[in-house]
């Protein structure tokens, strides 16, 4: 006989863990798809923000600024449709959360007064959008991992 504890355990395939994995999908195509219209409307202004990490050569922003917006939105979408684009869009909004959590920790390292260039928000970076980065990290993670129906 099974002890009230052990009946209380999620387990892989539950549906407790079902609604876990859509809530992530919920909230990071919603992240995505409002991060990346904002950049998509204010291309040059994301430019500007790019620029403001001083990581990459000064050829590579303006088509980064007009393409990344754009890739962050269809990826949001595709959360949404069949599963192989579903499971493509996970990989690629993982791979870019996790650049963008690293890029914004190098900066906040090297002392730069910079806006994260994130949400069309002013603000200046501190080490507590790193920590967001990495909760929307796991959040990504989560859904990546939860999300049943792939191939």
């Amino acid at each position: 006989m099974k002890s009230k504890m052990e009946d209380r355990r999620w387990k892989i395939g539950d549906g407790r863990w079902v609604v876990c994995g859509w809530l992530a999908r919920v909230a990071v195509s919603l992240l995505f798809l409002y991060a990346g219209w904002i950049k998509v409307v204010d291309v040059e202004g994301f430019a500007r923000s790019i620029d403001g990490y001083r990581m990459l050569p000064e050829n590579w922003i303006p088509p980064l600024a007009y393409f990344l917006p754009w890739l962050e939105v269809w990826c949001a979408v595709a959360l949404w449709i069949t599963p192989p684009f579903r499971t493509a869009s996970w990989w690629l909004l993982v791979g870019m959360m996790l650049v963008f959590t690293i890029a914004k920790g190098v900066a906040m390292s090297r002392g730069l007064d910079i806006s994260c260039g994130c949400t069309g928000s002013e603000d200046p970076m501190s080490w507590l959008d790193v920590l967001i980065n990495l909760i929307w990290l796991g959040v990504s993670l989560t859904g990546l991992i939860l999300d049943k129906r792939r191939f």
